[in-house]
């Protein structure tokens, strides 16, 4: 039996949730721009909410990536 309570998930390395942070960062600020906006423009709270949200994205993203990789070096066509 592991120490783990039921229903924890596996954490990613602390590199990647940085990389990952870093790219949602990134984002928020060309989504910004095209928006013709400015770090001043937003609040501390609505800047961190804007990141999370993009973060869930990205995390979404690679879950499926991850998914049609496997899927393809299985030899399913999944059509992508």
């Amino acid at each position: 039996m592991t120490d783990e309570a039921p229903g924890r998930r596996i954490r990613a390395p602390k590199a990647v949730r940085r990389k990952l942070r870093e790219a949602a960062i990134a984002k928020v600020r060309q989504d910004m721009i095209h928006a013709g906006r400015t770090e001043a423009d937003y609040s501390a709270e609505d800047l961190e909410y804007l990141v999370a949200e993009k973060e869930k994205e990205l995390w979404s993203g690679l879950g499926w990536k991850g998914f049609g990789i496997a899927a393809l070096l299985l030899g399913i066509n999944i059509g992508i």
